[in-house]
């Protein structure tokens, strides 16, 4: 059943001043981002930011949580598919890194946060779970394939998955929008799927280009 328009508008003008407040609060950091300047940027009033958000904190925590949700939502859905576990770390890592230039203030946004635990101690502790809930999925994936025999045996699945992730944000936050227009750019899939220590010869995982 679809929803009023009422409600399709209110959610865009939501979607909107979240999208805003990302840019912001990455360019500029949480004081020197006003919710006033976030309601200019978007072509409101300021005090319709408080219709959608209770207060800076609360806009500020959406900022940071929301996009983070969405990419581990998608990430997730990569790695719970039908397939051997080879295919999934390889679905996972193509989707990941064909979107992660989309989501470069979201990057610079969690960065942002994670330098600044003490200022941040709750946020910076719901950042780290959901990080956590993708490292160890990837970890109980790689496991497995180390079992069936895809991935070398040798590594640690925990050691594995965060070095997977901090290449991820490293790429993410250095290359930004160009990364796509890199030359190296298709080198850098490849790379991040050798990281994995496939067992498969290089010619077979050169396909994954």
């Amino acid at each position: 059943m679809a929803r009023p328009i009422n409600e399709e508008k209110r959610q865009e003008r939501r979607s909107r001043i979240l999208e805003e407040a990302v840019v912001l609060f990455a360019e500029n950091g949480y004081s020197n981002t006003t919710t006033a300047l976030i309601a200019q940027g978007v072509g409101v009033t300021p005090g319709t930011i408080f219709q959608y958000f209770p207060s800076k904190e609360a806009l500020f925590y959406a900022a940071v949580l929301e996009p983070l949700a969405d990419i581990q939502a998608k990430s997730l859905a990569c790695l719970k598919q039908e397939g051997t576990p080879s295919e999934l770390i390889k679905n996972m890592v193509e989707e990941q890194f064909n979107h992660i230039y989309c989501y470069t203030n979201e990057l610079r946004l969690v960065q942002y946060v994670l330098g600044q635990r003490i200022r941040f101690p709750e946020l910076t502790q719901k950042v780290l779970e959901s990080t956590k809930v993708m490292t160890d999925t990837i970890e109980c994936v790689y496991a497995k394939g180390q079992l069936m025999g895809e991935f070398n045996k040798s590594f640690s699945p925990a050691m594995i998955s965060r070095a997977y992730i901090s290449l991820l944000n490293g790429v993410g936050l250095t290359l930004g929008k160009n990364i796509i227009h890199h030359p190296e750019w298709g080198n850098l899939k490849e790379h991040a799927l050798y990281l994995f220590a496939p067992t498969q010869p290089k010619e077979k995982a050169r396909e994954f280009e």
